[in-house]
């Protein structure tokens, strides 16, 4: 099996709490893997793990058959596993000093050591591409939320990574710029990229999943095809948990 992500017996704890407890989980190549659960579910912290934004104190990542063992793996391996991803931010991390196109060329000027000539270039046919080819010369200050978040998945793309780690996206945006961002997000699938994305958008989920993951309390309740997890889950607790969201968004979880 040709799995871009393997995540093994992955555990990690702040101080006594115990966030993480022996998570497996393999990510095929091209897969778009949607990670759901109630806040406090460890969702984040095992999407920071991969890319050891977050280090677990026990087992291993692998990113395109990259192996890094968590606990005694060296700067120089993360180093060369995190070149093989990029991830998107709740709060877009943009650098607030440098213009949107600036924000997007600094990966590959500082990391990838691109000429900065080649590097503007390449940044500004993919800002055009997500919409955001009239902003290029404004700070993140002078452009919305969903336009700043734009500019970070541009950021992503550029360095042209194995893998894209989303986390909860959306979340910081108001309602009517959502769509926007989704749609970006939808584009990007078309790439055929792997993709891991922590989100509460149940229907954008529903719309882009390959593959389903319901966390809580640190561990995997339930995993499986789009179909089976919205429509007929075998867990309990997978199914209070969709039937209580889709319920507050004003849907039937089967719809």
């Amino acid at each position: 099996m040709n799995y871009m992500v393997q995540l093994n017996n992955i555990h990690k704890s702040f101080g006594k709490s115990e966030i993480l407890k022996g998570i497996n989980m393999n990510v095929k190549k091209g897969e778009i893997v949607v990670i759901l659960g109630p806040s406090g579910s460890g969702k984040t912290t095992l999407l920071r793990c991969i890319n050891f934004l977050e280090r677990a104190d026990l087992g291993s990542v692998t990113v395109d058959n990259f192996e890094v063992d968590c606990k005694d793996g060296s700067k120089k391996d993360i180093r060369k596993l995190r070149c093989k991803t990029a991830m998107v931010f709740q709060l877009y991390n943009l650098f607030r000093n440098k213009t949107i196109l600036e924000n997007v060329m600094e990966g590959l000027v500082v990391v990838k050591k691109v000429p900065k000539a080649e590097a503007r270039e390449k940044s500004i046919e993919l800002l055009q591409g997500v919409g955001l080819g009239d902003k290029l010369h404004n700070y993140p200050s002078q452009v919305s939320g969903g336009q700043q978040q734009r500019a970070g998945i541009a950021r992503a793309l550029i360095l042209n990574p194995e893998v894209i780690l989303f986390d909860e996206p959306t979340s910081a945006l108001d309602p009517e710029l959502v769509g926007e961002v989704l749609n970006t997000i939808k584009e990007v699938a078309k790439t055929g990229i792997t993709m891991v994305v922590v989100t509460h958008e149940i229907a954008f989920a529903k719309e882009i999943a390959t593959h389903v993951v319901f966390m809580e309390n640190g561990v995997i309740v339930e995993e499986g095809l789009p179909g089976k997890i919205f429509n007929n889950p075998k867990k309990l607790r997978t199914k209070q948990f969709l039937s209580r969201i889709m319920k507050e968004e004003g849907k039937s979880v089967y719809s």
